[in-house]
């Protein structure tokens, strides 16, 4: 091996450690980049030559620029968060609606309910009273607005959990063809054997966001692509550089939305999201807020029934017959009211018989009713049932706040895992900056001595 070898060595050195030290210095650039994986330089020993016989290595190559990155810790972020993003939907939404049940008050539904029939009760102390009648009036008033406005709140929310899916669908449509954009670029890049680990990076974070959206699997194609389809169905969702996409059209029926799936070169075809924050709206837009409405509704028009038919079995104050008390058309919550044709406190019918206005015993036995088993197949008072919702409405928010929490704990435990082997660290990237600076020095000196040599052998032959 000749001097000029020598400085050949030297000067692929000083290449080889200016290339590691970018790459560390990318790496310190990057150490709050989310999503990023620290990068190392893969050194080998470039192929040797023969001198003499024996073989003489040549120096220094660069094998790859590889991304500390664990592919099984990449899918149990994907799974986790699309429990996550499911389970936070529902607790965030769920305490939304937990107010509307609130009965530490004393002045919501079920206080209504108790003070309404408490006023037939004071009306049996004085049938014939005026102030009597009249707040049962006014309590029947009371309860009707309390049931408008448990029911106004509840499809309130039922509303926004479907007009969120507009902005939610549209949020996943642009993830899907910014993942494709990007296996796009992967595949170009790597394809001219050029280095595509930040483009990496950033596909492979697009793909956990989306995976807290809607449930997904997905596969890495040899081409650096990644290949992803939706879990609630195995529609292909990415194909490549080809992207599905979800759209909205509404439901003659309810009128709510419904979701469609457009795979790459297919034709929309009706899906059902169960997963990820599509699938947790849908749920409470479809299932869980009306399952708590069908129960409010239960118990206004089983009020609005029995309170009418013992109504009508008594007489008012002209010694008429009862009439309906509430509108018998009331078909739930939303429209339980007063019969309108109840103008005037004479109609009251607290009488039990047409000869006794005095009488007390038609008021005496509606205000009985609150204590009857007349919900659940004749096993509950309307308290008791309304009661039972409101537990059932804390117990949900609890479960949901308590499974949320455990989510994030996991989510939180697998990160740091990430982290701790694909996160950068500033320690190590300063140790390899030192170590890749005195490697740089000693090439450059390599070359400075093989120089320093090669003049003295030339002033030797002057």
């Amino acid at each position: 091996m000749g001097l000029s070898a020598a400085m050949e060595i030297g000067k692929s050195g000083l290449n080889i450690y200016r290339v590691a030290t970018e790459v560390t210095s990318e790496n310190i650039a990057n150490v709050n980049t989310p999503g990023y994986s620290r990068q190392r330089v893969v050194l080998e020993s470039a192929p040797p030559t023969t001198q003499n016989g024996f073989p003489i290595g040549t120096g220094v190559n660069i094998a790859t620029v590889e991304r500390y990155y664990d592919g099984l810790l990449q899918k149990q972020l994907v799974n986790a968060q699309t429990t996550q993003g499911y389970d936070t939907t529902k607790s965030n939404v769920l305490q939304q609606v937990e107010p509307t049940f609130n009965e530490v008050t004393n002045d919501g539904l079920g206080a209504a309910i108790s003070n309404y029939f408490g006023a037939w009760q004071d009306l049996t102390l004085n049938p014939a009273g005026t102030a009597e009648r009249q707040a049962v009036l006014s309590r029947a008033q009371i309860l009707t607005d309390n049931f408008h406005s448990v029911s106004k709140a509840l499809n309130d929310t039922i509303s926004i959990q479907n007009d969120t899916l507009v902005p939610l669908t549209s949020d996943i449509n642009a993830t899907l063809n910014n993942i494709a954009n990007l296996n796009m670029q992967i595949r170009a890049t790597e394809l001219v054997s050029g280095n595509a680990n930040e483009t990496r990076d950033q596909r492979d974070q697009l793909v956990r966001d989306l995976s807290s959206q809607i449930g997904i699997t997905y596969t890495e194609n040899s081409d650096g692509s990644t290949d992803i389809k939706y879990a609630d169905g195995g529609a292909a969702l990415v194909t490549g550089s080809t992207a599905g996409s979800f759209s909205l059209t509404i439901n003659a029926g309810t009128g709510f939305y419904d979701v469609n799936l457009t795979p790459p070169g297919g034709v929309a075809a009706l899906v059902a999201p169960a997963t990820g924050q599509l699938g947790a709206t849908m749920a409470l837009r479809d299932t869980i807020i009306p399952g708590y409405l069908t129960q409010v509704n239960t118990l206004a028009t089983t009020i609005t029934s029995q309170v009418n038919t013992q109504h009508k079995l008594g007489f008012d104050a002209a010694g008429v017959a009862g009439i309906d008390f509430f509108s018998a058309a009331a078909t739930n919550a939303a429209t339980f009211g007063i019969n309108p044709v109840l103008t005037s406190t004479t109609q009251i019918a607290a009488s039990g018989n047409t000869l006794l206005i005095g009488d007390n015993s038609n008021a005496l036995k509606l205000a009985q009713l609150q204590n009857q088993k007349l919900m659940t197949g004749n096993t509950t008072t309307f308290n008791s049932y309304y009661g039972t919702l409101v537990s059932k409405v804390g117990l949900d928010v609890k479960s949901s706040m308590n499974t949320e929490a455990q989510d994030i704990a996991f989510t939180k435990q697998l990160t740091t895992l990430r982290e701790s082997n694909s996160g950068v660290s500033l320690d190590e990237e300063m140790t390899n900056l030192l170590k890749y600076q005195r490697s740089y020095q000693a090439s450059a000196k390599l070359i400075t001595t093989a120089t320093e040599m090669m003049d003295i052998a030339l002033g030797l032959i002057r």
